[in-house]
């Protein structure tokens, strides 16, 4: 026994308990202003990681054809992928961080985090699959997906947990984490 105290050292819930007065002293969940700011930041660090990608593929490409102008074909597929790629690679990054951190980039910096809605823990797999592909698959397609995705979003708006459709179909919730 220690006598009663408390061991030192610190410690780090995962999420911490929201405001007071909320049912069960519930985690306070993100508002829309709080993920609209992350998810601008992932766009830009996912556009600008896009921009390297594809530059430096241009450049082995070039060097490896011994054509700097490349063909036909090469440009077309680049258009393509610029085009239509956009949703696919949102996908990626956000489903790997999910799954691996229950946050992307843009949320660690806002500080916020996608937890499971029923209780708290960590993102399951199938949770995250489906919570970054009802988001960002439909905008795959140019201009329309990205109005699709932000009226899922905007379902958020009308939940009393802050939860958009994305959220509500994966069943996972935004919260705080400061």
């Amino acid at each position: 026994m220690n006598g009663g105290r408390v061991p030192e050292g610190p410690s780090y819930p995962a999420v911490p308990r929201g405001e007071p007065g909320r049912p069960g002293n519930a985690p306070t969940p993100a508002g829309f202003g709080l993920r609209l700011t992350a998810r601008l930041i992932d766009y830009l660090l996912a556009a600008f990681t896009a921009l390297l990608f594809f530059m430096l593929m241009a450049g082995l490409v070039a060097v490896l054809t011994r054509n700097p102008d490349g063909t036909d074909g090469e440009v077309n597929v680049w258009i393509f992928l610029f085009f239509f790629g956009w949703g696919v690679l949102l996908f990626f990054y956000d489903w790997l961080y999910l799954v691996t951190w229950g946050r992307t980039l843009g949320k660690m910096i806002v500080g916020i985090k996608v937890i499971d809605a029923g209780g708290g823990d960590r993102l399951g797999q199938k949770q995250a699959v489906v919570r970054s592909s009802l988001f960002c698959l439909p905008q795959t397609l140019p201009c329309l997906g990205n109005i699709v995705s932000l009226g899922l979003a905007m379902g958020m708006l009308s939940d009393d947990r802050a939860r958009a459709v994305h959220d509500r179909a994966a069943g996972t919730l935004v919260v705080k984490t400061r």
